[in-house]
């Protein structure tokens, strides 16, 4: 064991992980561990730069796991907590590190983290080498014929499905894990949990949230080959009922890293060559993956939307600051099924059905009129798999100011949705229980149903809220204030 800060006659190299937590398909560990020296992995903790609360439960646990891995194998794992600034530089100084590499992340926090690190490797002449693993293919190998970035999905997922040899597998398997056991930190608190992410795991809602989940690589590989085994065949046809279990449930494990969309697609590509998986079964998910992609592109290409509409003339759109209603939204209590038990999964589980999804941004935006960057706060706060590109992406398009966006005129009728997607009413009675007796015409819509909701003792504005708007109404009153933004613009 090598107990010295100083490394004169080795190169040492730094591998930073953001959101990779993994130890297979890893191409920064792989190549340090290739390459002659020491190898110090690292994660830094900075509670500075965060996503949300949920996001860092499931980053707590995620941590944890891959440290017990990592240890396995003979390496650590170092939780580097305190000012990214500060501990980083010390870092590269007190182990003289010579080269640093990570994996390229867009959006917040990771885009300030990464500038940040590149000025200070300058500083100290310090190699920093990104890689672009979490991508099927690097942005700049896709554009249009006018090479510039494509702004619509169709078009960007049949190039994506043209340039299909530039997706490079990935290194499945990693050896020599036990180099990164070769130097002892000079904080033996850095091979522990730090203490806020130990505080956050013991908190009631914490770990009712997280009863619903198992984190780590090998729970995601699990998790997709159940998806595979009992999902995969249906998805294309019951991806859009919330009361199925027929998504994949990877988005949170994608988002951390704990399973690589490469990774997924090669082994995707090994089970049809073989005949096990069929194309037409496979080909309606991996389009779904290619969303996630599209979305990482985007913001490569246009890092401003994180807080400003892609299309600037919806900086003019007016919008309310009703506090009360806001909160109803957060809470589950607008008064509209759908959107309650919308709000209520997420608030219980960490994730929501991406139709639900859908449609609770809809209603915030279009209905209440409350600002799509609201929606996106909550949703970075209360999703496990809060990736930014993602959930600007989709608050854009919902809101109808991004790219491939939904026409500003286009609502989602909640209750029409909610008789389409969720007919007999099960998925609103799994989080709404106050209305479990109701039948499955008048649960959609209570407000219209008040006869029944007398005679089965549900007491409308007690027991469950009258709507906060009127649907109708509400919907007029946006294409007025969109007219009128339309008009100035």
């Amino acid at each position: 064991m090598v107990n010295s800060t100083k490394n004169d006659d080795k190169t040492t190299k730094l591998v930073w992980l953001q959101r990779e937590f993994r130890l297979s398909a890893l191409p920064t560990l792989q190549a340090a561990l290739e390459s002659p020296g020491l190898v110090i992995v690292v994660y830094f903790h900075d509670p500075k730069y965060v996503i949300g609360e949920a996001n860092s439960l499931w980053m707590a646990h995620s941590l944890k796991q891959l440290q017990a891995d990592i240890k396995e194998k003979g390496g650590f794992l170092w939780i580097v907590s305190g000012d990214f600034e500060t501990q980083f530089e010390s870092l590269l100084t007190k182990y003289t590190i010579q080269e640093v590499l990570y994996s390229f992340q867009v959006g917040y926090p990771f885009n300030s983290l990464q500038d940040k690190a590149l000025e200070i490797c300058k500083k100290h002449k310090v190699a920093l080498q990104p890689n672009y693993s979490e991508f099927l293919i690097e942005p700049e190998n896709i554009h249009n014929q006018q090479n510039k970035p494509y702004l619509v999905f169709t078009p960007f997922y049949k190039a994506l499905l043209a340039k299909q040899t530039l997706i490079m597998p990935l290194q499945e398997e990693l050896e020599g894990l036990e180099r990164c056991g070769q130097l002892q930190p000079v904080d033996q608190a850095w091979l522990e949990l730090p203490l806020d992410l130990q505080d956050l795991m013991k908190k009631p809602w914490a770990k009712k949230m997280m009863a619903y989940w198992q984190v780590g690589e090998q729970a995601a590989w699990q998790k997709l080959n159940e998806f595979i085994e009992n999902g995969v065949v249906d998805y294309d046809t019951d991806r859009d009922f919330p009361i199925l279990n027929a998504t994949s449930g990877l988005s949170p494990y994608l988002h951390f890293g704990e399973i690589n969309p490469r990774a997924i697609y090669f082994y995707l590509q090994s089970l049809m060559a073989d005949g096990a998986l069929k194309a037409e079964h496979a080909m309606p998910w991996i389009r779904q993956l290619v969303w996630k992609e599209f979305a990482r592109h985007l913001l490569v290409h246009f890092p401003q939307t994180e807080s400003e509409p892609f299309q600037t003339k919806y900086k003019t759109m007016s919008w309310q600051e009703d506090l009360n209603s806001y909160q109803a939204w957060q809470k589950g209590l607008t008064g509209i099924p759908i959107i309650d038990a919308g709000m209520r999964e997420l608030w219980e589980t960490g994730t929501m059905h991406n139709r639900v999804r859908m449609l609770v941004a809809s209603f915030l935006t279009k209905n209440l009129n409350q600002h799509w960057l609201q929606g996106k706060a909550w949703f970075d706060n209360t999703l496990f798999d809060a990736d930014p590109a993602n959930n600007v992406m989709g608050w854009q398009w919902v809101a109808g100011c991004g790219v491939d966006a939904s026409p500003y005129y286009r609502l989602f009728n909640p209750v029409t949705q909610s008789i389409k997607f969720d007919s007999n009413g099960d998925y609103i009675r799994q989080w709404l229980p106050e209305l479990k007796n109701l039948s499955s015409k008048a649960i959609h819509a209570p407000w219209e149903n008040q006869n029944e909701c007398q005679l089965k003792g549900v007491v409308l504005g007690s027991d469950y809220p009258l709507p906060l708007v009127d649907l109708k109404q509400s919907r007029s009153t946006h294409l007025e204030r969109v007219a009128a933004m339309k008009v100035a613009v």
